[in-house]
């Protein structure tokens, strides 16, 4: 075997684990970036996540989003679906059901997963969490894909990422309750 083949091989059982969240999906179509995640990453989503993300817009049309090669996840613990809910509610953040199974599934599995999303309140519920080593940002993903472009949204930067972390952070001083 060739060191190139041992490289390749080497770098495709190593592959990344990414859980993303909807809007990730949608906006990563839009731009027409999905095809860098999809190589780079082992792309993971939760039923509620695949069941949200079904089109996105362009041109004034809805374009339909299938995904293919992805592990869909099913089986998101009840008890941590509740934490996340009952954390959720502590912060005063409002967080969809995707989001929610999403960081469940954070807290349930012993797998070395990272959460992408470019929603504030789901950052800041990570943060809050403690749980902001297992989350990036849309910029960083793409970055660590090869894509260097600057066609994202103020919403995908590492720089939005980092103050919703810090706000999440100020929030868990502010509300959280220690029993």
């Amino acid at each position: 075997m060739t060191i190139w083949k041992a490289w390749g091989l080497w770098k495709e059982i190593m592959r990344k684990l990414l859980l993303l969240d909807a809007d990730v999906i949608i906006d990563l179509h839009t731009l027409g970036l999905f095809g860098k995640i999809r190589k780079a990453y082992d792309i993971y989503l939760t039923r509620a996540v695949f069941e949200e993300a079904i089109y996105y817009k362009k041109g004034g049309k809805k374009i339909d989003i299938n995904i293919k090669n992805a592990t869909i996840i099913d089986d998101v613990d009840l008890e941590s679906l509740r934490k996340v809910q009952r954390e959720a509610k502590e912060a005063r953040l409002g967080i969809d059901p995707g989001e929610s199974t999403s960081i469940a599934y954070l807290i349930q599995t012993d797998e070395q997963i990272t959460f992408c999303s470019c929603d504030k309140a789901a950052i800041k519920l990570i943060s809050y969490m403690e749980f902001e080593q297992k989350s990036i940002s849309l910029e960083k993903t793409l970055r660590n894909a090869g894509y260097h472009g600057k066609n994202l949204y103020p919403r995908h930067l590492e720089k939005t990422f980092k103050a919703a972390v810090k706000e999440g952070k100020t929030l868990r001083i502010q509300f959280k309750k220690f029993v």
